[in-house]
């Protein structure tokens, strides 16, 4: 059974990729939300990339530079499929950016041979 829940939870060194969730093998996953939160009075930048392998190539953004305001979140990535391999990779430029991935995984069975993410 497919439970809602939280997939990663970070709060990265500034100005530093880092890595919310990787999908296990033999799972994929789907996104439900993901909330940043900015702890801090002042305003931030964050980046989303969804990706495989070591870094993320430019097409992998899903966000770049958006404003994250002080004391304030936001939230993204609503319904995104993921599949075994894929990392949810963040980068803020405060390090008093929370990120929090929600969702579910589910056993995959068969991976489409799609183009590379």
């Amino acid at each position: 059974m497919e439970v809602i829940k939280l997939l990663g939870a970070v709060s990265p060194d500034p100005n530093t990729l880092d890595v919310v969730y990787t999908v296990p093998a033999d799972k994929g996953a789907v996104v439900s939300s993901m909330n940043i939160c900015n702890r801090d009075s002042y305003d931030a930048t964050i980046q989303i990339m969804i990706y495989r392998g070591a870094t993320p190539d430019p097409k992998n953004y899903l966000e770049f530079n958006m404003l994250v305001y002080g004391n304030c979140s936001a939230q993204r990535m609503k319904g995104v499929t993921l599949a075994q391999g894929d990392k949810v990779g963040i980068y803020a430029s405060s390090e008093h950016i929370s990120f929090n991935l929600f969702g579910s995984e589910f056993d995959q069975s068969y991976e489409y041979p799609g183009p590379e993410v």
